[in-house]
């Protein structure tokens, strides 16, 4: 009686301990499998899967943009200057010569021309003094002092100025011509000079025509006259010589500018840059 027990639970030992077999074990493992496959992962659980097509993208999509300036269109470069290639290079053209005149040398010949005119008209004045009524020593120093000798002069000296002026590099025919307007400018002052003299500035008119016409007569105003129109013709060929070597120099130096120009032009393509 006392032993059924224990045949009970030794028969129900081995039962309980007895290992599964394969067959019964498989199937259970990959049920599971299939099932954590199946279920879908929770936002916790989530993890990164790493497509084949994301870091492909990825990455050379920033290589390139830091490689950009070293792989962009050659010829998009070559349109672009370089900082050498923008630099603007200005070369001056030629400067253009000045035409030199005969106005400096003209202006010395017209005070050595007044000097000239001085002493022609000093010398005539004795000769009428010696041919007309003797005339005293003293009286001819008057006359010299006064101003119908020294206006004549001034006269000649402004009137003769202007005309180099005027002429500048013309030759000497321009000063033959230009001698009888510096006499006539001269003799009218001669008769100015008499009426300052004789105090006729402002006087009637018939008083002044009295003088005027006792002055159209003088042999003194001849003189004047006569000296103004010859010393022009004497020292007016120094200013024509003078302005015919300007003009040959101007007319070289024009050339030679020319010839630089053209040169210029064909060293910048056609453009003269300044």
């Amino acid at each position: 009686m006392t032993s059924t027990p224990s045949s009970d639970k030794k028969d129900q030992t081995p039962d309980s301990r007895e290992p599964a077999t394969p067959e019964e074990s498989g199937p259970a493992s990959d049920d599971s499998t299939l099932a954590a496959a199946a279920e879908p992962a929770t936002p916790g659980e989530t993890q990164p899967a790493a497509t084949p097509e994301a870091p492909v993208d990825a990455e050379p999509d920033a290589s390139a943009s830091a490689a950009q300036p070293a792989s962009a269109d050659p010829s998009a470069t070559a349109e672009q200057p370089t900082a050498a290639d923008s630099r603007v290079v200005y070369v001056s053209a030629p400067p253009e010569p000045k035409k030199k005149g005969a106005r400096g040398v003209g202006t010395l010949v017209v005070v050595l021309g007044a000097v000239v005119f001085a002493a022609v008209y000093a010398a005539l004045v004795l000769l009428v003094s010696i041919i007309a009524p003797p005339v005293s020593a003293v009286a001819m120093l008057q006359y010299f002092a006064a101003p119908i000798y020294w206006v004549p002069v001034i006269v000649f000296a402004l009137s003769y100025l202007l005309l180099v002026i005027i002429v500048n590099r013309a030759g000497w025919w321009a000063h033959v011509l230009g001698g009888f307007i510096v006499a006539v400018l001269v003799y009218v002052s001669f008769i100015g000079a008499a009426l300052m003299m004789a105090g006729a500035v402002g006087a009637p008119g018939d008083v002044v025509g009295a003088i005027v016409l006792g002055q159209l007569t003088s042999p003194l105003g001849f003189a004047a006259a006569i000296a103004a129109r010859e010393v022009p013709i004497w020292v007016g060929g120094l200013v024509a010589k003078r302005g015919r070597t300007v003009a040959v120099r101007n007319a070289e130096a024009r050339a030679a500018y020319q010839r630089d120009l053209e040169a210029h032009r064909a060293s910048v393509g056609g453009q003269t840059a300044v």
